[in-house]
């Protein structure tokens, strides 16, 4: 029974989400589905790109990703078919797997382009229900990786989420906030920690002037 998670910006008010699982168990009854988030901003890969990074070594080898935060649908940007860490990923060629390119190990990428796999009429504003569901469907049936398109060489990219370490200081950036508030930096936690204090951290108006392991540690 394989795990298929769903990543999406359709939020809970419409029926976009349920529809894609009818999709997905209408080929493949047997398969689980896992709604990772669709509450995301709209129309922001961004935001996508880190949740799918950050949640996808939680879930098993031969897990499918299916992920839909696409402005562009109905254009002529591309599909993305990523297999890496043992897992696929199914996303739209806006820099939605930036995040899972850039940390993951051995990788094949592919553009999904077999219409074979693929509802019999495709809508021009709803490819999560024509492309990515049935596609997602086929590949947890046992669809071979190769059958999804030719090889894809050079994928849209988010900026890279390396800090940039210099003698002055460790310069980074917001990557994602999260619903507690919490300001979530691409800087990495080991390096700010080995900083010679005294050290200053400085996002907009705030400045920290040290690190806190947990809430009750810090001031109000």
């Amino acid at each position: 029974m394989t795990i298929i998670t769903l990543t999406t910006d359709f939020g809970h008010q419409d029926p976009y989400v349920g529809v894609m699982k009818g999709v997905i168990l209408g080929l493949c009854p047997e398969a689980r589905i896992v709604d990772l988030v669709h509450d995301l901003p709209p129309h922001r890969p961004e935001a996508a790109a880190f949740a799918l990074w950050t949640a996808a070594p939680y879930f098993p080898a031969g897990t499918i990703h299916a992920a839909v935060v696409d402005p562009g649908v109905g254009s002529s940007r591309a599909i993305l078919a990523l297999k890496a860490g043992g897992q696929v990923f199914l996303a739209p060629d806006n820099g939605l797997l930036s995040y899972v390119l850039e940390f993951s190990g051995p990788q094949e990428l592919r553009r999904l382009e077999n219409p074979m796999l693929w509802r019999p009429t495709v809508s021009s504003t709803f490819h999560g229900r024509d492309i990515f569901a049935p596609a997602a469907a086929h590949l947890a049936l046992g669809t071979p990786f190769d059958n999804l398109g030719p090889t894809m060489p050079d994928p849209v990219r988010l900026p890279a989420l390396a800090a940039i370490i210099r003698p002055d200081g460790l310069y980074g950036r917001v990557i994602h906030v999260d619903r507690f508030g919490n300001l979530i930096t691409n800087l990495p936690v080991d390096a700010a920690a080995a900083w010679p204090a005294p050290f200053l951290i400085e996002a907009g108006p705030a400045r920290l002037d040290h690190l806190a392991e947990s809430y009750s540690q810090a001031e109000e």
